[in-house]
């Protein structure tokens, strides 16, 4: 793929995994917006949700792939994911290299605290409206907005702290 390099079985599995989190989001919401002015049924889910799904899943796909190749390709993405596992940058790999890389990924840290705050909101504003929208959609929302800020909290954050910790560390003791 032009721009994003080899992608190896893991790196399709994330494109899977995006693809299905796109499609997912892209359902809920859709039925969210339908529910509102009809009553949802097995018909509407069909003709709306399915097709708004697949919509979803293409787009998440190709944002993914539009992140790889702003990151310098996805072997670059995956060399800096190894660097922040193991804690450690190789000796070998110029500070104007690992510098931005690092820098870019502890800036996710505010996105990651943004993204909970808007899932406890959107929360709250799902369970105010669960009579409106009935039991299975007020579920699904309050899921997505929960997976959403579990995604924020267990992977986005922690991997920013480490890389700021990194930054801190590396450049003092490089210098």
């Amino acid at each position: 793929m032009d721009g994003i390099g080899v992608v190896d079985e893991a790196g399709r599995f994330r494109l899977l995994g995006t693809a299905v989190a796109g499609a997912a989001f892209a359902l809920v919401f859709t039925m969210l917006v339908v529910s509102s002015f009809r009553t949802t049924t097995p018909q509407v889910l069909v003709s709306v949700g399915l097709p708004a799904a697949v919509v979803g899943a293409v787009v998440a796909g190709w944002l993914q792939l539009r992140s790889w190749r702003a990151a310098g390709g996805y072997e670059r993405v995956v060399m800096v994911e190894r660097w922040v596992t193991d804690r450690h940058v190789p000796a070998g790999v110029p500070a104007e290299v690992w510098v931005p890389r690092l820098q870019a990924l502890a800036d996710q840290q505010t996105a990651g605290w943004g993204k909970i705050v808007l899932a406890v909101f959107w929360s709250a504003m799902t369970w105010s409206m669960r009579d409106q929208h009935g039991p299975v959609v007020t579920l699904l929302l309050l899921g997505l907005w929960a997976g959403l800020a579990m995604w924020s909290a267990l992977w986005v954050i922690p991997r920013a702290r480490v890389a700021r910790s990194m930054l801190q560390q590396g450049v003092v003791a490089r210098d």
